[in-house]
């Protein structure tokens, strides 16, 4: 029998001229013709695919699954002058194949697995390069796309081939639904297969493409890791295990890692909360006491080590930066100087301006700062107020967002507590200045501003009244290059001990002291206080402003030895 009917593209009758006859003698076997004609000139006509090759192509690819099965049909294909057999023709883009037929798993029951290396052909009709099909009573259910966990585009020697991995088994069968289109179970489930049953058997067999890949992730995880030290909870080997094979992006290796740190940090106060129990149980004798608490002990300072380490690396790049931003700040006197000071702000400044959503401007507190460079006594310490009024900082802030406006020239207020027996002021002079007005000499700018506080009336940040006691005690930093007009004013002031600074501790109107701090004494005074920590944690050398991300990555790739896979180092904590 012979069906023929035109398939015609409209909103009805799409069905059109459909006939039936008995074949004649020239018609042999069972197959089915296809003709295209009255293609619209709309610009599909010049998409539609009309070359032999790419027709055969995209056939190829498109039941890559269904010819590689176990019981795929015969099937000819005849396009113009070409013909193709399939499922024989398949053979022509697998280069290499390994089945491996019975994989005992707890979950999933048993399972059968076969690899391919194919030309990239294979997966020109799919959205990627590998892929794992999941197959149910000989039919491709799902296509998992793995390029991600692999980080591999194409490989080979000419850079065109890919992997395609075919998994059947019981558990597959029993899962799918009626129309074998779809498995009843979560989507993720397939994911975990992939990464339970099947990675390990794709890495092995994809060794030698691989292999690179792994060495440039190995640097790239070092380099993180002097940087972050918090998540090198293991050596380089340890820290791989727990990435995708191929993964190359650093966001997203710190990514897995800080994960992985989490879920360790998680068993390690679970195991912290086990040995205060036992402590609470009465029948806990002095020996057993000691023990639990060396347990304790060690359970947390695995921990926290890391963290502590990553602490005292973000003091000396901070440090580091500064150093470089003074100098900067100090050679360029063109008004466009501001956009380095914007740099310096972001560290130093203890407040920011917010833009509400009507457009209005408010002072908030900055999250976080990095005070602690003036005073170790700020580093914990919050923004409540300066000595200029909030509307006027907001307002001066121009559609430039101009950072020096609220750096430079204004006393800002810090305190610890919400009623602290002590406030810890600060102000800023632009590095190198040297001009200044009478109305900026330092100690009378300090003097009124503390009496404002004293006298009440202000309200803080937050808009609540700010109120203290009469012995609240002053510690007032101004920073500043000593030259200039600043050194003529402060210059009976009393020095410090080392004889760089100056401080003045007034004889009455309140308690406290104004001390002097020259940029260059405020950095080399920061880095004596924590140099003995940059020693231990090995990071006294050269700045770390000098040495990106991807430069240090490229630098651990130089150094590594040839034998390094053989022996590999732990990595720097």
């Amino acid at each position: 029998m012979c069906r023929r009917f035109n398939f015609v593209l409209s909103l009805d009758d799409q069905i059109q001229r459909y006939s039936e006859e008995v074949k004649s003698d020239s018609m042999k076997g069972t197959g089915v013709r296809i003709e295209f004609s009255g293609i619209r000139d709309n610009g599909y006509r010049a998409k539609f695919p009309g070359r032999t090759t790419y027709i055969f192509q995209h056939f190829t690819s498109h039941f890559l699954p269904t010819f590689i099965g176990a019981r795929s049909p015969r099937i000819t294909v005849i396009c113009g002058d070409d013909t193709r057999h399939y499922p024989e023709e398949i053979n022509s883009i697998i280069h290499r194949s390994e089945n491996i037929p019975n994989i005992q798993t707890e979950s999933y029951g048993l399972l059968s697995f076969t690899l391919m290396e194919c030309d990239k052909v294979a997966s020109a009709d799919l959205p990627g390069s590998h892929f794992v099909h999941f197959i149910a009573h000989d039919r491709t259910v799902h296509s998992q796309k793995i390029d991600g966990k692999l980080g591999l585009k194409y490989f080979g020697q000419n850079d065109d081939r890919v992997f395609h991995g075919i998994l059947t088994g019981d558990f597959l069968d029993q899962s799918v639904n009626q129309e074998r289109t779809k498995f009843q179970f979560e989507d993720v489930i397939l994911d975990r297969i992939v990464k339970e049953v099947c990675i390990n058997y794709i890495e092995e067999f994809l060794a030698e493409p691989l292999a690179e890949l792994k060495e440039n992730q190995r640097t790239r995880v070092r380099a993180i890791t002097e940087s972050y030290p918090s998540v090198a909870f293991g050596n380089v080997d340890e820290l791989q295990d727990k990435l995708p094979s191929g993964e190359l992006n650093d966001d997203a290796i710190f990514g897995h890692l800080s994960r992985e740190r989490y879920r360790r940090d998680q068993r390690q106060a679970e195991k912290i909360r086990a040995v205060l129990t036992r402590l609470k149980q009465p029948s806990v004798d002095i020996h057993s006491f000691f023990a639990a608490i060396e347990e304790a002990g060690k359970a947390i300072e695995e921990s926290e080590q890391k963290s502590l380490t990553e602490y005292i690396v973000r003091r000396k790049v901070v440090l580091d930066f500064i150093e470089i931003l003074l100098e900067k700040v100090r050679d360029d006197t063109r008004d466009s100087s501001y956009q380095r000071e914007d740099i310096l702000h972001s560290f130093i400044c203890p407040l920011r301006i917010n833009t509400l959503a009507t457009g209005d401007k408010k002072v908030v507190p900055a999250a976080s700062h990095d005070l602690w460079i003036v005073d170790e006594r700020l580093t914990f310490a919050q923004y409540f107020s300066s000595d200029e009024e909030f509307h006027n900082l907001s307002s001066s802030i121009n559609t430039e967002e101009r950072p020096d406006v609220l750096i430079f020239d204004h006393v800002h207020g810090l305190r610890q507590t919400e009623n602290p027996s002590r406030i810890l002021l600060v102000e800023f002079k632009k590095p190198g200045r040297k001009v200044y007005t009478d109305q900026e000499n330092p100690q009378h700018q300090v003097e009124r501003y503390v009496r404002r506080l004293l006298e009440g009336g202000k309200v803080d940040v937050k808009g609540r009244p700010i109120k203290l006691k009469q012995d609240t005690v002053f510690y007032c930093f101004i920073i500043a290059d000593i030259v200039g007009k600043m050194d003529e004013w402060t210059y009976s002031w009393d020095r410090t001990a080392d004889g760089r600074g100056r401080f003045y501790q007034p004889r009455s109107g309140f308690k406290g002291t104004i001390e002097l701090i020259a940029w260059d004494t405020l950095l080399s005074d920061a880095r004596e206080r924590n140099q003995a920590f940059f020693d231990r944690a090995g990071i006294s050398g050269k700045s770390f402003f000098i040495e990106t991300e991807e430069a240090a990555h490229q630098r651990l790739q130089a150094e590594l030895p040839e034998n390094e896979n053989s022996n590999p180092e732990p990595a720097t904590a």
